[in-house]
């Protein structure tokens, strides 16, 4: 017996909470075979424009530097990603994506695509409203 939420109870920003957290749970679901999560993969996502401290990419891809860090140390371990000191400023480490990291990425699309309702793209009423809540937070667009 399936229990859905009763949505007219829920404010929009509730919704919008709670389908993030049921997209990213199935996506995480499907992506363990790879030993990736969703999180993994939008990291891996911002490096695939070229190598970036992990300052900068925690601001590419919007989230906490510290958090990140632990992503980062997990997709170095696996082979995915490597860290080196950066020539320019020692204090800073350059992260890269490996082969490894490029032909997981292509993998993890694919899973994550396969994860959800075929027709999810072409919902163009929900993919313009949730631009409109980026752009209204002004959160980098920059898949």
């Amino acid at each position: 017996m399936s229990h859905s939420p009763d949505t007219k109870k829920w404010r929009t920003d509730q919704m919008l909470s709670m389908a993030a957290r049921v997209v990213e749970r199935r996506k995480d679901q499907a992506l363990a075979a790879l030993g990736l999560t969703h999180a993994a993969v939008i990291a891996l996502q911002g490096l695939a424009a070229g190598p970036l401290n992990q300052e900068q990419l925690a601001r590419r891809i919007a989230v906490q530097s510290q958090s990140l860090g632990k992503v980062l140390a997990r997709l170095e371990e696996s082979g995915h990603v490597t860290r080196t000191r950066d020539q320019r400023d020692r204090r800073q480490f350059s992260v890269s994506l490996t082969s490894s990291g490029r032909e997981a990425l292509a993998s993890a699309h694919q899973i994550e695509c396969n994860a959800l309702p075929e027709d999810l793209e072409g919902w163009t009423t929900l993919q313009h409203d949730l631009a409109r809540i980026l752009t209204a937070f002004e959160v980098p667009g920059r898949f």
